[in-house]
């Protein structure tokens, strides 16, 4: 709770200093508008100064830099005190639907207060993880197995702030305030355009999509990237219509948010800046692209110089890149072409799993169908802006954010179709779909969709992550409990749901563990003790190519200041195959490809004794020592 009350001070504080420092920019805004596109903006410019002080000292976070954050926050928070607070008159007060969205912000506390899991894949594997290995070092870094260290970090700059002084509910409170200044921004933002019921619709269509309920309780970052570049097509096509210079400016600043926030906001000034070239006033809409290169830029420049990559890994064969090679790079793709249905021939398979089939866009390698409805779009959202283009696309507004959306689903799937790349999209259909609630052939619909989407996501998210983490809150569990959870070997109680808290449990008062090298396994962010990603694809660090027997391995371990290795067997087809491979030399040949061959060499390693266990986690899960 700490964490949270922490998170909230400081993301309402950055929401009023920005409202402060550029009430001239956003005075035209309506209070609801201005306040959530305040707070949006604040956040990421809290996150990047975090980022970047970092990269100097972590101890300045929590001494003279965190103060002058704090000083900000206060005075930011004592100016809408005196001002702000009364430019909402009584008549401007939100209807019903407004009101219903703050319900799924409620129930996505549960995902914030206790400890994730696996079901909260990517927070516990980097965007939690990284922030914490910076914080244990003292500074910001590239780290050199986890090439995600390297993504541009306006959100995740947060991470180091809401770690630091709140622990992992402190960090993923900041994605709770995005999710909550997003909704507001909505409901002003639309509202001003297209009418109080049409903002207020729209911002509980957006709050209660199954997604954003689920990772506005995580360390996710999609739901702060698609607000950032969903706005930016907003007022994109705002500027192509109105052709005014603070459309225009508006635009460049949310779409060079996304490029900080992510690569694919590149993507976004791309097409939204072409559209605006060619359809608005070219000297505004290159004023607008120069706003957002120069926002975004300093997280590319800072690659450049670091890893010698703007966009690594990405690209590597023409950019290069350190610790990274064509192996890598082949996998990395291979892995990204397994989500979604590939080709243009499936894009209507595409759009419509988003809502029925979401395990094929979240997990790699998924060819059931299978995965979590909590990652899926919802139905209200495509339908609202299905209504809105089935109307037709009347002036300028429309025919543009309609491109802009052709043009980014087109890119998507292309690439790589995971849904939670899809959220940028979320904006310009609602921005479509708001012309049609008072629609007469859509006028009860889509209010009806938006309640039964609401009623639908409560009960998806409900029966997954409630259900999980409510023993936490309730008190039933204490967090350790929770992440150990229960399995067996010989009726023993051993690990559980995030088996490396256990691993921690047992290794961080041994004096010989050192540094554990993890394979077949991304979640180092319960460790205390130093870590590496040794699997193949991850780092040229371990050389897993040119290895040929397994003392060749164990002697790279050590030049990288390995003494332990934690083996995860949770994907072995065939588990007691495998166990019989330990004990008997191997009889096929080394595999060429490195994604066999590894394997075979710990089998090796194991055999010949250079890899002797010491834990036994689980019946997959095995930390072991290497022998010297």
């Amino acid at each position: 709770m700490r964490g949270l009350i922490l998170a909230s001070i400081s993301s309402l504080g950055a929401s009023a200093a920005i409202v402060f420092f550029a009430r001239k920019l956003l005075g035209h805004l309506s209070w609801p508008a201005r306040q959530g596109i305040g707070g949006l903006i604040g956040l990421a410019c809290w996150g990047t100064y975090a980022y970047f002080v970092g990269m100097l000292d972590l101890t300045s976070l929590g001494s003279g830099g965190f103060v002058f954050l704090g000083l900000m926050t206060l005075f930011g928070a004592g100016y809408w005190f005196a001002k702000e607070r009364h430019k909402a008159p009584p008549e401007a007060r939100p209807p019903l639907a407004f009101w219903l969205a703050l319900i799924p912000l409620l129930v996505s506390l549960v995902g914030v207060l206790p400890p994730s899991t696996a079901l909260d894949w990517d927070s516990v594997a980097y965007h939690l993880a990284v922030p914490k290995i910076w914080l244990q070092e003292g500074h910001v870094s590239s780290v050199s197995y986890i090439h995600h260290s390297n993504f541009p970090a306006a959100v995740d700059g947060l991470f180091l702030i809401g770690l630091k002084f709140g622990g992992q509910a402190g960090a993923k409170a900041f994605v709770w305030w995005f999710t909550a200044f997003g909704t507001l921004a909505i409901y002003g933002v639309l509202g001003d355009r297209f009418g109080k019921k049409a903002g207020a619709i729209s911002a509980l269509i957006f709050a209660s999509i199954p997604m954003v309920i689920w990772e506005s309780g995580t360390a996710y970052i999609d739901v702060a990237h698609g607000l950032f570049a969903g706005f930016g097509f907003y007022f994109a096509a705002l500027h192509i219509e109105s052709r005014k210079r603070e459309d225009a400016i508006f635009a460049g600043i949310m779409l060079g948010l996304a490029a900080g926030s992510k690569y694919t906001g590149l993507q976004s000034i791309g097409i939204a800046g072409l559209l605006m070239l060619i359809m608005g006033d070219r000297k505004l809409a290159a004023q607008a692209i120069g706003i957002a290169v120069a926002v975004s830029a300093p997280w590319y420049i800072k690659n450049w110089i670091v890893v010698g990559n703007p966009v690594y890994p990405f690209f590597s064969s023409v950019l290069g890149g350190k610790n990274w090679d064509a192996a890598a790079a082949a996998m990395y793709t291979e892995e990204q072409k397994t989500f979604g249905y590939q080709g243009i021939a499936n894009i209507g398979k595409s759009i419509f799993g988003l809502v029925g089939n979401p395990g094929h866009f979240t997990n790699p390698g998924q060819t059931t169908g299978g995965g979590f409805a909590f990652v899926s779009l919802g139905f209200a959202l495509l339908a609202t802006g299905a209504a809105g283009i089935a109307k037709g696309l009347a002036n300028k507004f429309d025919r543009s954010i309609a491109l802009m959306i052709g043009i980014q689903l087109l890119a998507w799937t292309v690439l790589s179709q995971q849904s939670r790349y899809i959220l940028a999209l979320a904006i310009p259909l609602l921005a479509l779909g708001a012309r049609v609630i008072d629609w007469k052939p859509t006028k009860h619909l889509i209010p009806a969709a938006a309640g039964l989407q609401l009623l639908a996501s409560i009960y998806i998210y409900n029966s997954s992550i409630v259900t999980e983490r409510l023993p936490v809150l309730s008190g039933g569990l204490t967090e350790q409990e929770f992440l150990e959870g229960f399995d067996t070997i010989d009726g023993q109680r051993v690990s559980g749901k995030v088996a490396t808290a256990t691993l921690n449990k047992v290794t961080k008062d041994d004096p010989a563990v050192k540094k554990i090298a993890l394979l077949d396994e991304v979640f180092g962010f319960y460790l205390d003790k130093p870590y590496f990603w040794a699997g193949p694809g991850h780092t040229t660090e371990v050389t897993w190519a040119k290895m040929q027997s397994a003392q060749e391995m164990i002697d790279n371990f050590k030049q990288l200041g390995i003494t332990h290795v934690y083996l995860n067997n949770q994907y072995v087809p065939d588990l007691e195959k495998w166990n019989q491979s330990l004990i008997q030399p191997r009889s096929e040949p080394l595999a060429e490809d490195i994604r066999n061959k590894w394997r075979q060499l710990v089998q090796d390693a194991i055999y010949e004794g250079k890899l002797k266990p010491t834990q036994q986690l689980s019946r997959t899960k095995t930390l072991y020592e290497i022998a010297q």
